[in-house]
């Protein structure tokens, strides 16, 4: 079994190893829901058409009978606004 991250120079250490970012730290951020099967989609066009740093987390996850909440976070006004024209 994994050890578990216990102090906060090693829970400091984790987050800089994988890039970790509150959401906090970034300018923007959009709450979407989505029927189940979408985020896929969505996550291609963020990763093709978005030009500055982004992140999401899921809130709820989707199931046939239900959508799924998603929240997005951006650096970039720009980023934001055009996520929103298409997704929001």
């Amino acid at each position: 079994m994994p050890s578990q991250i216990t102090s906060d120079p090693e829970l400091a250490e984790f987050r800089r190893r994988i890039d970790w970012r509150d959401e906090r730290s970034f300018a923007h951020a959009q709450k979407i829901t989505r029927p189940y099967g979408d985020i896929d989609h969505i996550l291609t066009w963020c990763k093709s058409e978005l030009a500055e740093t982004w992140r999401w987390q899921m809130i709820e996850m989707a199931a046939p009978t239900r959508p799924g909440r998603y929240i997005f976070f951006f650096d970039s006004e720009r980023d934001c606004l055009a996520f929103c024209l298409k997704w929001a």
